[in-house]
């Protein structure tokens, strides 16, 4: 199932790529984000999950710029991790955020650079899988929880190109640091 949500993200992400390059060209300037839509798609390094699952987080995030310095969207998370060959564990949130970009504020010159801040409401799932030695009823044991809370996140876009960047986030959601490809069209 992991391969597969990763061989999802990855065609997602080459299919905006490619429609982001046959889009007209329009000139970064992250004092006024209104209309600019920002995908960002990378990984985690670490995870907050219920046992601290370690892991490989895969995370996504799209907002859009409802005024000149503020855009919302969506998240999502997803990281799995097997501790022995019969126990997995799985963690998983989706949620809305919002972000305030502060490129006019703080009179970043550089069109290339956007640095951003903001909150989020998600939802968080954690599911437990033990299998115990043996076939028999009763050898199984599933644990599943899940709660709502606040996502805070701080980071920066910068660009490489008119719609190809790369991202670094610090946040609360599903891991401390997050660094990816970002995409705006």
């Amino acid at each position: 199932m992991k391969k597969n949500i990763l061989l999802a993200a990855g065609l997602l992400l080459a299919f905006l790529v490619q429609n982001s390059a046959n889009a007209q060209n329009q000139t970064k300037d992250f004092s006024d984000v209104k209309g600019m839509n920002l995908l960002n798609a990378g990984i985690g390094l670490g995870s907050y999950g219920l046992y601290g699952t370690g892991g490989l987080p895969v995370v996504a995030s799209f907002e859009h710029g409802f005024t000149k310095n503020i855009t919302a969207g969506i998240e999502a998370g997803f990281v799995q991790r097997s501790y022995a060959v019969d126990w997995t564990y799985t963690y998983v949130l989706v949620g809305a955020r919002g972000s305030y970009h502060f490129s006019e504020v703080l009179k970043i010159a550089n069109p290339k650079l956007d640095v951003y801040g903001g909150a989020g409401l998600i939802y968080r799932n954690y599911n437990s899988s033990v299998k115990l030695s043996g076939n028999q009823p009763g050898n199984a044991y599933n644990s599943n929880d899940s709660d709502m809370t606040i996502d805070l996140h701080a980071g920066a876009h910068y660009f490489f190109s008119d719609h190809v960047g790369g991202f670094a986030e610090l946040s609360y959601g599903i891991s401390p640091l997050k660094l990816g490809v970002a995409l705006t069209f």
